[in-house]
């Protein structure tokens, strides 16, 4: 009886977690494609937040400009994105924060 109700709770808890998780991960390539839109377009840092920006949008991420960040850092363009998910657990808001980076080369 014990296995069955800590097998139920995992899956109540993947079922809560994973989304958010597979979100993160589906964002790393855009955010490398809009890194190397970045340096390689004439309006590159523009082009490259719409895209992200609707990149975000078709995976239901509410993302603002404020979430992106495009920094020159000596030769390199550094993009970040970052987020807060929040996750909704019975009696308790566990919030999410995520981060993606991608670093290329300006030279």
């Amino acid at each position: 009886m014990l296995f069955i109700l800590a097998a139920a709770a995992g899956i109540y808890l993947a079922i809560l977690f994973i989304p958010p998780y597979w979100t993160y991960l589906s964002m790393q390539d855009p955010v490398k494609e809009a890194a190397l839109t970045a340096i390689t377009t004439r309006d590159g840092e523009a082009a490259a937040r719409a895209d992200l920006l609707r990149k975000a949008r078709d995976l239901n991420l509410r993302l603002e400009d404020e979430n992106i960040q495009f920094v020159r850092e000596g030769q390199e363009l550094v993009v970040r994105v970052t987020w807060v998910e929040s996750v909704d657990l019975p009696r308790y808001r566990h919030n999410l924060q995520f981060k993606v980076e991608q670093r290329v080369s300006v030279r």
